[in-house]
């Protein structure tokens, strides 16, 4: 990865959530700058921001021209969020004023930057910085890890001691995804990623992926159903 890691090490790292059994929680894919199917896709399942909970995978921003819309829906509702590698190239290069990363985001749907004002973008990459690249989440007595993407090997207890040494394997990597390839994902009953563009909802091991966006729509899958299929896989 050419990508820095200047601005985005100063991102806390994990964080731990409690959510009450009784509560609906929802784990939303890559956005990729589309507030309007986010919509579509909350409606359809009824969710009702005052009771109920919104997670995000990351790449909530780019390729579509709402970007700062989405945050600020999240801001709003009070979403849980972990970054992604765009909102990742987005930091580094304003933040870090990194020309590489610049381009690189440029080129890869972040030129809506171009016609945005300079407290709009400021605003969001404060915001960013204050997200976590994962979340450890204890929901209807299970243990579930989130986070943009996840290597074949990973240890939700004995994570790398600073956030810069899990940026490329939390935001970046895709062997697990492209190989299709499981070694270890301990620490967790299982965890939900995006990243990784699919027509279908997968599971690799216990780590299930939900980047539907480019074939049509993202996904938002309701935690308890997810937890309802993993229990029918028998995954140790």
């Amino acid at each position: 990865m050419n990508v820095k890691t200047t601005a985005i090490s100063k991102a806390p790292l994990c964080k731990t959530l409690d959510i009450a059994d009784e509560q609906r929680v929802f784990v939303v894919g890559d956005l990729d700058g589309d507030y309007q199917k986010l919509q579509a896709q909350l409606n359809k399942v009824s969710f009702n921001p005052q009771d109920d909970v919104l997670i995000s995978l990351g790449d909530i921003i780019d390729r579509g021209q709402d970007s700062a819309e989405l945050v600020e829906y999240f801001q709003e509702i009070g979403a849980h969020v972990v970054l992604g590698n765009h909102e990742h190239m987005m930091m580094e290069a304003l933040m870090s004023r990194d020309s590489f990363a610049m381009r690189l985001w440029t080129q890869n749907g972040g030129a809506w930057h171009q016609s945005a004002s300079v407290q709009t973008l400021l605003s969001l990459c404060r915001w960013f910085i204050k997200q976590p690249l994962a979340i450890k989440l204890n929901y209807q007595g299970h243990k579930i890890g989130i986070s943009h993407t996840l290597p074949v090997t990973w240890s939700w207890e004995n994570m790398p001691g600073n956030t810069e040494a899990c940026v490329w394997p939390l935001l970046w990597d895709r062997e697990r995804f492209l190989k299709r390839k499981h070694n270890v994902n301990h620490g967790v009953d299982f965890s939900v990623h995006g990243h990784n563009s699919t027509q279908e909802c997968l599971w690799i091991g216990n780590s299930y992926h939900i980047d539907t966006g480019r074939y049509g729509h993202p996904t938002v899958i309701n935690l308890s159903d997810t937890i309802d299929a993993f229990k029918q896989l028998n995954i140790n």
